[in-house]
């Protein structure tokens, strides 16, 4: 029987400020909880956060390296910057067999670049969820949207070393393809869902019952705000009618979705929840009529499999990513027609048999993306 391989795991780019988790991260989690037995010594490099949420995630017998806490209280970019020259201290393990960088961001890329570098035989897996649009398009801050997609081109320099490359989806594999990189190095492996954990979730005894809820990271590129202009055509024919937004975020960003909403005179409308737990989340998630997700880019969109799982229509943007990972089983609507996504909501609420066929076929869809089969995939991938 072949010896157990030695992994270090980049988890270097953690930041769960606000808390939330990016898809990535879940599925770092939920893979090597599953497949950790496999490996011999397991080490990780991250913070303090990331140390945590590994150990909620019940990853067994981690060897961790963690950052200094000091540089979580820095400026973002600055803090990557210091990270990343103190995961330089890796270099110094012995016989590792499988370096894993969980993201693209440089504090993942650079160190696993240099250990390659330096040890030839060691098989470097990448990890690339997403390509960052043109910032000039991007909804938000045009000055960090420009340095996140030119950090992304830089890291993208020392990527292509890489032995392989894990994404999730097929356009993302094309761009690659098309911006240089070997398509023999790059595999596809989508993120999954524990659908037991939702089949199985009881909804909460007096939990609020809303029409509509949304659940994300509160940042301009998932349509937070597109949300707040939606629900205001929603409520000019439903009255009542109540929307809850999860999910955590800066105070810059609650504050201006505040703004907006007493703009508009929603305030009893919209319920701005900010982060819960997951039995929290997924409850009022699983107890409401219709899931929202305007988000204008996604590698995959986890919370729409969760949302589905959870039994519950999804209306969204029609972005092209998901006609290949949800086919015909949400509800699609062209990006930036606010009228015609509130349309569509307004029609689910007062239709019962048509939300409850669009619930049996897309609960049943969803079964294929169940963590077990996708983390045996990616145990596959890393005996490459």
């Amino acid at each position: 029987m072949e010896d157990k391989k030695n992994i270090l795991i980049f988890l270097n780019s953690f930041w769960n400020n606000g808390k939330g988790m990016s898809g990535g991260d879940q599925m770092l989690i939920q893979i090597f909880n599953r497949i950790r037995n496999n490996f011999n010594n397991f080490y990780i490099y991250t913070n303090t956060d990331g140390e945590k949420v590994i150990k909620e995630g019940n990853i067994k017998d981690v060897n961790f390296k963690i950052s200094n806490e000091l540089f979580d209280k820095l400026n973002l970019l600055i803090n990557y910057i210091f990270r990343t020259f103190k995961a330089f201290s890796c270099l110094k393990l012995k016989n590792i067999n499988i370096i894993y960088s969980a993201s693209d961001f440089f504090p993942d890329v650079l160190p696993a670049f240099l250990y390659k570098t330096f040890h030839k035989k060691t098989k470097w897996f990448q990890c690339i969820f997403h390509i960052y649009p043109d910032w000039r398009k991007r909804p938000g801050n045009k000055i960090r949207n420009f340095i996140a997609q030119y950090l992304q081109k830089f890291s993208f320099i020392f990527t292509r070393k890489a032995d392989y490359i894990i994404n999730i989806n097929t356009q993302v594999r094309d761009y690659l393809i098309s911006s240089g990189f070997d398509k023999n190095k790059i595999i596809i492996n989508t993120p999954g869902i524990d659908y037991n954990y939702f089949k199985n979730l009881e909804v909460k005894k007096n939990e609020n019952k809303y029409d509509a809820t949304f659940l994300a990271r509160l940042n301009p590129s998932k349509g937070i705000f597109d949300l707040i202009d939606i629900w205001n055509v929603v409520v000019s024919d439903v009255k009542n009618a109540k929307l809850a937004i999860i999910g955590g975020g800066s105070n810059e960003i609650k504050n201006k979705l505040k703004e907006k909403i007493i703009e508009k005179k929603l305030e009893n409308n919209i319920d701005i929840l900010g982060f819960l737990e997951n039995n929290d989340s997924f409850s009022l998630i699983k107890n409401s009529n219709i899931f929202l997700f305007p988000s204008h880019e996604e590698g995959f969109g986890i919370a729409i499999a969760e949302a589905m799982a959870c039994g519950v229509p999804v209306i969204s943007w029609d972005l092209s990513v998901y006609d290949e990972i949800f086919e015909n089983n949400i509800i699609q609507i062209k990006e930036n027609n606010i009228n015609m996504f509130a349309e569509d909501i307004i029609k689910l609420l007062k239709n019962e048999n048509e939300k409850n066929n669009i619930i049996i076929k897309a609960n049943n869809f969803v079964k294929k993306y169940d963590w077990e089969k996708i983390s045996e995939n990616h145990f596959e991938i890393l005996n490459k």
